[in-house]
């Protein structure tokens, strides 16, 4: 999907800054979004994508939101988290 804003998303990132994205979001917000980039970084060093998610989904999780789905761009994914139905 080219919104125009592609330009605009780092293909690289550190998962600290991922965390720091999620815990500035509102909590009682019904949903956000979340950029991904395809490679990313741990106390500055390569971490595998799915080690990176697994840190940052349970601190997503700890506030309230679920996974809603994702979209796939060439340089990461655009992660929606929807709040949960119970909370």
């Amino acid at each position: 999907m080219a919104d125009g804003r592609e330009q605009d998303r780092p293909a690289s990132g550190a998962v600290e800054d991922l965390l720091r994205v999620v815990e500035a979001t509102d909590p009682a917000a019904p949903s956000f979004t979340l950029w991904v980039p395809e490679s990313l970084a741990m106390g500055g060093h390569p971490v595998r994508p799915d080690v990176a998610m697994a840190v940052v989904l349970d601190r997503i999780l700890g506030r309230g939101f679920e996974p809603a789905g994702f979209e796939e761009h060439p340089s990461g994914r655009l992660y929606r988290y929807e709040r949960e139905a119970d909370a």
